[in-house]
C-alpha cells in the first residue's frame, strides 16, 4: 500500500503514547449540551486530543451538527413550532431549513429536570455546573452549529475533529460530498477524521481525498478487521463499541479484568498497524473500563467525561478535576 498522506489523527495513532488519545464524544457533554461549540470549548479545555460530532442535512442541503435525526431531545422545537405538520414525522432535522434550525434553542434541555437522557441530571453533573454553562443554556441562545461552525472552532483551537456521519442509508451520497467540500474549503483536511456506519460512504470519503483520516464505525466485531478496514474500505482506523470487546458481558462482569477482554482483538489490530478506538467510556476510575483498555493497547477511547479519562491516566502529573472543584478557568473562544 501507498504512503498515506500526512494528517494530524494519522501523526498522532503513529506517536509512541502512554494513554490512548482520549476524544470528547459530542464534545464534553457530561458538562455542556452535546454538539455545540459550548460543549466543544469544554472539551478542549479538559485537555482532549479532539473531538467527536454528528453532521445531518438540513432540507436546504447545509450539513449541521446534531446527532438525532430528530429535532425533539435537544431543542425546543416541539414548542417553537408547535401545530406543525412536521410533528407528524417527528420533527425531523431533514425536514426544517436552516434558517428554522437557527431559531430553535438547543441548550435548555441540558438542564432540564431527571428522567431525560443524556441531561446534566442523568450524567449526575448538574450541581458541578461552570457559570458560563448555567447562564448560556438559561439564556436560551445555545444553537445547532452548522459544520463550518464546528470546523471553524476547532481550527481556531488549532485541536482536531472527527465527524460522525449519520447515513440516512437512501443511497444518496449529498451528505458526504457536502461534508468533504465543506473540510476542504476551510482548509481542515489535515486536522480531520471522518467516520460512519455505512462504509460505503466511508471508503467514498477515503477515495474523494486522501488527505482526510476515515474511521470504520461497528457494532459488532468485524472478522479481520485488518483487512476490511485498510483493503477494501481504504480507511485508517477501526471505531468498535465497548460491549463489542467484552466490556459489559458476562465473562467481565464476573472479574473485572483485562484478560476478560478481546484482547487477541486489540493485540491484532494493534500488529496489523490498525488503530482500535472505543466507544464510549466514561468510567474512568482506577480498575474500571477505561484502565483496562488503555493496558489491553487501544488506541482511542471516547468519552462523554474527558476530564476525568485524562485525569486516570496522569493523575501524578498534577492534572485537576476541574468541574468538581471549581476551580477558575479562562473564558472559553466558542
Amino acid at each position: 500500500m501507498s504512503a498515506r498522506l500526512y494528517n494530524r489523527f494519522r501523526e498522532a495513532f503513529e506517536r509512541d503514547r502512554r494513554r490512548p488519545l482520549v476524544i470528547a464524544h459530542r464534545g464534553d457533554s457530561f458538562f455542556a449540551p452535546e454538539n455545540t461549540l459550548l460543549a466543544a470549548g469544554l472539551g478542549h479545555r479538559s485537555g482532549a486530543d479532539a473531538w467527536e460530532f454528528d453532521v445531518q442535512l438540513t432540507s436546504d442541503g447545509i450539513p449541521v451538527v446534531i446527532h438525532d435525526s430528530s429535532l425533539r431531545r435537544t431543542t425546543d422545537v416541539a414548542t417553537r413550532f408547535e401545530g406543525d405538520p412536521r410533528a407528524d414525522l417527528d420533527y425531523q432535522v431533514s425536514e426544517f431549513t436552516l434558517d428554522e434550525l437557527s431559531r430553535l434553542d438547543a441548550g435548555a434541555w441540558f438542564v432540564a429536570g431527571a428522567g431525560r437522557p443524556r441531561t446534566a441530571s442523568s450524567f449526575g453533573t448538574l450541581e458541578r455546573l461552570d457559570r458560563e454553562v448555567i447562564d448560556a443554556t438559561a439564556s436560551g441562545l445555545v444553537r445547532i452549529p452548522t459544520l463550518e461552525d464546528a470546523l471553524r472552532t476547532t481550527i481556531d483551537l488549532d485541536w482536531m475533529a472527527n465527524v460522525e456521519i449519520k447515513s440516512a442509508h437512501d443511497g444518496d451520497f449529498l451528505l458526504v460530498d457536502t461534508v468533504i467540500d465543506v473540510i476542504r474549503r476551510l482548509g481542515a483536511t489535515e486536522s480531520v477524521l471522518v467516520s460512519s456506519f455505512d462504509h460505503a460512504e466511508v471508503a467514498r470519503v477515503a477515495a474523494a481525498d486522501p488527505r482526510i483520516a476515515t474511521g470504520v464505525l461497528a457494532t459488532t466485531p468485524l472478522f479481520r478487521p485488518w483487512d476490511y478496514v485498510r483493503e477494501v474500505v481504504g480507511a485508517d482506523s477501526y471505531h468498535l463499541s465497548a460491549t463489542a470487546l467484552g466490556l459489559g458481558g458476562a465473562g467481565y462482569l464476573r472479574r473485572r479484568t483485562v484478560q476478560s477482554l478481546r484482547i487477541s482483538d486489540i493485540a491484532e489490530c494493534r500488529e496489523r498497524g490498525v488503530p482500535l478506538l472505543v466507544y464510549t467510556v466514561n468510567e474512568s476510575e482506577y480498575g474500571k473500563k477505561a484502565g483496562h483498555l488503555a493496558e489491553a493497547g487501544v488506541a482511542g477511547l471516547f468519552t462523554d467525561d474527558p476530564d476525568s479519562i485524562i485525569e486516570s491516566f496522569i493523575p501524578s502529573a498534577g492534572h485537576t478535576r476541574r468541574h468538581s472543584r471549581g476551580i477558575e478557568r479562562r473564558s472559553a473562544s466558542p
